[in-house]
């Protein structure tokens, strides 16, 4: 009853902080509102930037043609020391970490991952030219960061730094793992997130018979949750707790049933909330996981280039494609081979964060112009120098590569 009592008292003050915080937060946005159409109203000042008269804003609804779009320019940025323009490109290796609860994928030190939209593995000093050209280049690509597999990639760095002398051994070993590569949360995310609120609402109902245990599943979850955070372990975390959480639930079900009769108005709504709390549960967490299941999936290295680029066999997560869209093709230049299947994956390792490198889109090309031309802002791209005027195709390089090799072992043999 002390409990009921003080939890009482907290919502009550809370109700009062956001009753009085409600108004200011209608005044502010009114006023945000305000200042926002007068300014968008009134004429520039002679001391703010003056818009690019040669390039006027198009008109809502209508874009025009990319042949026409021309004036777009990226800065070149790249990870050889002696360009002069890696100078604050450091590496990342081992600051990635998994939330606990939430199930999200943090970097720390991101201030020192430069930013950069495109990854061009063409040697050039910057990029420009209409986008009617530039969506045929085929060494431009968009870099989508595979975030659990980095963490994994890290976390292979950090405690099996002795499990292979090859090379590429860490990558290698971090994309045989299987796991979720497609966006959204996969249902990874800690019950503890729906058990917590569940617990203060359960607290409105003045039975402890409910609230003793759902308070000790809290404990318990997080408990295990940082006992399994691990890449082998984390996948089972909800499956390991899901014994214990259907059981209350289906004893939640029976105590309402039980005592409907006598419950107040806020006991009622304390159960609501709860059954509320209980479907996000098992909708959004368990079945999402159930359901993810299918898109599990791990890569096979098919061959390695230069600057840590791999060309990768994905296994698993076959119907990828229909769930999330074409990921585009890579050029036979860059690839080596055709046709470019479904399946197969170009992969950088990019200041230690795993990436997917995906041909550059139409629609991707629009939103870089409307950045940079329309709204003038700058934007910059990383070259990985792996193709030039030389060596213009997979061939080529591939034969340099060989070359290199043949020359270090001749040394080395010379010089043992």
């Amino acid at each position: 009853r002390e409990l009921v009592g003080r939890s009482v008292h907290v919502r009550a003050r809370l109700w009062g902080a956001l009753l009085h915080s409600l108004p200011c937060a209608l005044r502010g946005g009114l006023w945000a509102g305000v200042r926002a159409a007068a300014m968008a109203a009134s004429p520039p000042s002679p001391t703010s930037p003056k818009r690019d008269a040669t390039v006027p804003t198009p008109p809502a609804g209508s874009s025009p043609p990319m042949a026409d779009r021309h004036g777009i320019y990226l800065s070149r940025r790249s990870m050889n020391a002696a360009d002069g323009t890696s100078a604050d490109l450091t590496p990342l290796m081992g600051m990635s970490s998994r939330n606990l609860v939430t199930g999200a994928i943090q970097i720390k030190n991101q201030s020192a991952f430069q930013d950069f939209v495109i990854v061009d593995l063409f040697s050039r000093k910057s990029i420009s030219g209409s986008l009617e050209d530039l969506v045929k280049d085929p060494y431009l690509f968009r870099p989508v960061p595979m975030t659990y597999r980095t963490w994994i990639y890290h976390y292979e760095y950090i405690h099996n730094r002795e499990a292979g002398k090859e090379e590429n051994s860490t990558v290698r070993r971090a994309l045989d793992y299987s796991c979720v590569d497609a966006p959204g949360n996969a249902g990874r995310w800690s019950p503890v997130m729906a058990l917590v609120p569940m617990a203060m609402f359960i607290s409105f109902v003045d039975d402890l018979l409910l609230l003793a245990p759902v308070l000790i599943m809290v404990w318990l979850g997080q408990s295990l949750a940082n006992a399994m955070n691990t890449v082998s372990y984390y996948r089972y975390f909800r499956l390991a707790t899901f014994p214990p959480r259907f059981a209350y639930y289906v004893f939640m079900l029976i105590r309402l049933v039980m005592t409907m009769g006598s419950q107040t108005g806020l006991g009622a709504l304390g159960f609501l909330a709860a059954l509320v709390c209980v479907f996000v549960d098992l909708a959004f967490g368990d079945i999402v996981a159930v359901r993810s299941f299918s898109l599990h999936c791990h890569y096979e290295i098919v061959s390695y280039f230069p600057q840590r680029i791999f060309v990768c066999r994905r296994v698993g997560a076959a119907r990828l494609e229909e769930v999330f869209g074409h990921r585009g093709s890579v050029h036979e230049k860059v690839s080596g081979f055709a046709p470019w299947g479904k399946e197969h994956t170009l992969i950088a390792d990019i200041q230690g964060v795993l990436m997917e490198l995906r041909p550059m889109r139409r629609s991707d090309w629009n939103t870089l112009y409307d950045q940079n031309v329309v709204f003038s802002e700058a934007l910059s791209y990383l070259s990985l120098d792996m193709f030039t005027h030389k060596k213009p195709d997979w061939n080529s390089v591939m034969e340099e590569v060989e070359w290199t090799r043949k020359s270090r072992a001749a040394m080395k043999s010379v010089s043992g």
